[in-house]
């Protein structure tokens, strides 16, 4: 029983870090920094702690995400732990990702992007959702159809072909379906009033394409 609890607990844990390119980034600030400061090293020297922290930044801060819930690793200052029944949601400003606790409390997270909703979900087995994913599913086999008033809608098939069919256009799209089921093309339709093309993608080749 034990040791099913501890497999569990493994399982469950997630490390996130910045990434590791970063340090790169960090030589060559050093490197740039060396020029300038040959300058006037009397005055400059200071900058090459700039490249300096941020590079102790990148190897330090870190969110951990385990049973107990979600931790916050600083480089400069201490930890912060949220419990999962304290957390409220996940939350994105730019660059930055913060939770966000019951009394409204934002704790950011190092290391953790947009991109690491799905690696979330499974650390806490889905008490932090993978909008990411679910976005995907929903678009599987659909289409971005451009209208002649600028905007766009995301149809199924069926739909694409009843549309057509209802403005007396003809069925500018193949659906070939590839290995995974889903269906891609990109082709054209012809605009009612303008006569210009308008183009139509695939969802699925551009999930954000809808507005």
């Amino acid at each position: 029983m034990s040791s099913d609890a501890e497999k569990a607990s493994v399982e469950l844990s997630e490390k996130f870090h910045p990434e590791r390119t970063h340090i790169l980034g960090a030589v060559v600030f050093g490197l740039i920094s060396l020029l300038v400061i040959g300058a006037a090293p009397q005055y400059l020297f200071w900058l090459l702690a700039l490249p300096v922290i941020f590079g102790y930044w990148v190897l330090k801060s870190s969110t951990i995400v385990d049973e107990q819930g979600i931790t916050a690793n600083y480089a400069f200052k201490g930890k912060k732990v949220v419990a999962w029944e304290d957390l409220a949601g996940i939350g994105f400003k730019g660059a930055r990702t913060f939770a966000r606790t019951t009394s409204d409390a934002e704790v950011t997270l190092p290391g953790v992007t947009f991109n690491s909703l799905p690696r979330l979900e499974a650390a806490s087995h889905g008490r932090i959702p993978d909008a990411i994913t679910a976005s995907k599913e929903a678009a599987d086999g659909k289409v971005v159809v451009v209208q002649e008033d600028g905007y766009s809608v995301m149809m199924s098939k069926e739909e694409y072909l009843e549309r057509q069919k209802a403005l007396g256009k003809p069925v500018q799209l193949n659906f070939d379906d590839d290995t995974d089921g889903n269906t891609t093309q990109t082709e054209s339709v012809e605009s009612q009033e303008t006569g210009q093309a308008a183009s139509e993608t695939s969802h699925r080749d551009n999930p954000a394409s809808q507005h």
